[in-house]
């Protein structure tokens, strides 16, 4: 029997116990309230009752099984471990994982300034047994002058086992001066590596030298400043990429950028970041020729000047918060037609904004599309009928009406029309509608009403009334709706 007891390990600067955190091992047993005698006579039982000896499973395992275990942990727990038994005492030492996190949000920071994380880290590289490694997880400021040693580090676990590299690194917010920090070459010509993602408050330079990535699948680019099309060049088999910019994209502001996304791309999440002020230079080419493409997730603002696309049949997902002025707004059309054969659309507030006021289009339609969701800035009933005869399949419509945060208004008020023809998926697919920011217009009751007189398979209806809205006005919504006669005698219908 394992007993565990209380421990803390002493805060010793000299020996590498300082950087262990302190553990509380405990057992919440109503055997330990029983004597000795009673306990053991009991433990028998047990152990003849289930006809099996007891065994230490974890003193079983192989070394090398207990290090991929340990691999899962932060590297600080996983030398923590050292004191459990003679056995653990140097296991950690080869670990071919190191998740090395001081990052001030970590539950896991060194508090003593960042030199005493670089002491840490010194040491954890000067006591490893292992040759290799295969996973390095780097998060912390950088200090003053550590700079090179940041760069040995990662030159130390660069090798032909590498697989996975996590670096998020940021200079303290007193460092002033040369905020640039040049990535070693041997990373970006890895022959091994699969993912990597790069990350920080730093400009890190890429962009000398060559990049040939022939094995990476993910890559995730979340920098002040980088070169996105110099890295994408050498990623040939490229899966999935996080791409966010910066407002010190590009960094030479007298060349357009040109964005071409790897054509072996599944996943795809380009981001611009909330932080800019002002609004980034224009993007000259945007290439998203990626037919292989499964998901997609936009949030740009940016100017794009020209921007090409294929079509997409396998994808699954996609997310768009796109803004575009009236002049570029011709491919955010071009992208909802690559995009009918998704199972899930999700049209964001500003994506929503510019269709409302494009100048008359097709929608096309989207045959397989199983889950709608529409962030509106104002009702407008005919608009959602139109795109509800282009669903045929839908099972999911989610409408959240954001009216009083947009700056766009109604030329003039919207009026329920009862529609010709009963759209398809109102009929024989659609199970599930939630309306968020229900403000209870007349256009929207209307519409509301027409889903449960004519929705025989509804299931859920979820209304959330707009918070400026009283209880008393919510609870009058609750009775007008619930007089309503369902077409589905299992509609649940919930009003908060």
């Amino acid at each position: 029997m394992l007993c565990m007891k209380r421990f803390s390990i002493p805060n010793k600067s000299s020996s590498i116990g300082s950087f262990i955190p302190s553990f509380t091992f405990s057992v919440v047993s109503s055997k330990l309230t029983m004597p000795k005698g009673k306990q053991r006579k009991v433990e028998e039982e047990e152990s003849t009752r289930k006809g099996t000896p007891k065994i230490d499973l974890i003193s079983s395992l192989p070394d090398s099984l207990l290090c991929h275990i340990l691999s899962f942990l932060p590297t600080r727990c996983a030398m923590a471990t050292s004191v459990l038994a003679r056995r653990w005492r140097h296991l950690w030492k080869d670990l071919l994982a190191l998740d090395l996190d001081n990052s001030k949000h970590s539950p896991y920071y060194l508090p003593g300034g960042t030199h005493r994380f670089i002491a840490f880290v010194n040491a954890v590289f000067a006591q490893r047994k292992a040759l290799r490694v295969e996973k390095l997880r780097l998060a912390c400021d950088i200090p003053r002058g550590e700079k090179k040693t940041i760069k040995t580090w990662i030159r130390t676990v660069v090798g032909p086992h590498l697989q996975e590299m996590y670096l998020d690194l940021s200079f303290a917010c007193n460092e002033f001066g040369d905020r640039h920090i040049k990535l070693p070459e041997e990373v970006l010509t890895s022959a091994s590596l699969e993912s990597l993602v790069l990350k920080g408050h730093v400009f890190l330079t890429v962009y000398d030298g060559f990049v040939d990535l022939p094995s990476l699948k993910n890559l995730e680019l979340d920098l002040n400043y980088v070169d996105p099309d110099f890295v994408l060049l050498g990623c040939p088999v490229l899966e999935n990429l996080k791409l966010t910019l910066h407002e010190s994209f590009p960094l030479n502001a007298s060349q357009p950028p040109e964005i071409y996304m790897p054509v072996s791309l599944k996943r795809l999440t380009l981001i611009q970041d909330d932080d800019i002020e002002e609004d980034i230079n224009d993007i000259e080419d945007l290439v998203i020729d990626t037919p292989l493409l499964e998901y997609l997730s936009i949030t740009l603002w940016a100017r794009c000047l020209q921007v090409s696309i294929s079509n997409y049949p396998n994808m699954v997902e996609a997310h768009l918060d796109i803004d575009q002025d009236k002049e570029q707004v011709g491919w955010m059309l071009e992208l909802l037609k690559a995009l009918r054969q998704t199972k899930l659309l999700d049209l964001k507030l500003s994506t929503m904004e510019c269709l409302l006021v494009a100048p008359a289009f097709e929608l096309p339609e989207f045959s397989r599309l199983l889950n709608l969701e529409l962030e509106i800035p104002y009702f407008n009933s005919g608009f959602l009928i139109k795109l509800l005869h282009n669903c045929h399949m839908l099972q999911v419509l989610t409408l959240h009406n954001r009216e009083k945060v947009s700056t766009v208004e109604p030329e003039e008020p919207n009026c329920w029309t009862l529609p010709m023809k009963d759209p398809d998926c109102v009929i024989s697919h659609l199970k599930i509608f939630e309306f968020k920011g229900y403000q209870d217009s007349a256009d929207e009751h209307a519409f509301v009403a027409y889903l449960l007189e004519r929705g025989p398979i509804l299931k859920t209806m979820k209304i959330h009334a707009h918070r400026s809205l009283g209880l008393k006005y919510k609870h009058r919504i609750r009775q007008e709706l619930s007089t309503i006669p369902r077409s589905s005698k299992t509609c649940k219908l919930k009003v908060t």
